[in-house]
């Protein structure tokens, strides 16, 4: 009977959202923690218990990301190398990036924050925490650019979803 009015439900729901929007505003009254705990079930859920019927709207999600998989054989007795062709490609490699340029933000400005302490200009805790501070500032506005970086990736197309267990 629940299943039934959970059914309804969803049918009833709008064929198109923007979740995105959605889970950002649920991260910022919730903590993104738990968001993530939440989606992650979800999905462990689906993956383990749930049947096609029910599946077959996230596997349609799924291919909208992911277009192709490459297994590669490596030299030796490496294991074999993966390609992930498509959206989630370039969402990972945007990651990647934005984790790459903060890495550099961090190291430039840790080595800054190093040269005026020996040049005596940061004498108090004050100036200090100030300096700290306002590294700190910066860092939150480049992330919010870094949010908008672009990437190029290959595209493909035959994604298998068997091969995730979907």
């Amino acid at each position: 009977m629940r299943r039934a009015g959970i059914e309804v439900r969803l049918k009833q729901a709008p064929a198109e959202k923007d979740f995105g929007e959605r889970i950002s505003k649920l991260k910022a009254e919730v903590s993104p923690e738990a968001v993530e705990l939440i989606i992650n079930s979800a999905f462990y859920y689906m993956r383990e218990h749930a049947d096609t019927e029910t599946k077959q709207p996230f596997i349609n999600i799924v291919r909208q990301f992911i277009q192709k998989v490459m297994i590669g054989k490596t030299p030796g007795h490496q294991p074999a190398s993966l390609e992930v062709h498509g959206r989630i490609a370039s969402i990972l490699a945007a990651m990647e990036a934005a984790t790459i340029m903060e890495k550099r933000f961090e190291t430039l400005h840790r080595h800054d924050y190093l040269e005026k302490l020996r040049a005596g200009e940061l004498e108090t805790e004050a100036q200090k925490q100030k300096l700290l501070d306002a590294y700190a500032e910066e860092l939150s506005r480049k992330r919010l650019e870094w949010q908008n970086i672009q990437v190029s990736v290959v595209a493909g197309a035959g994604f298998e979803p068997a091969a995730f267990r979907l």
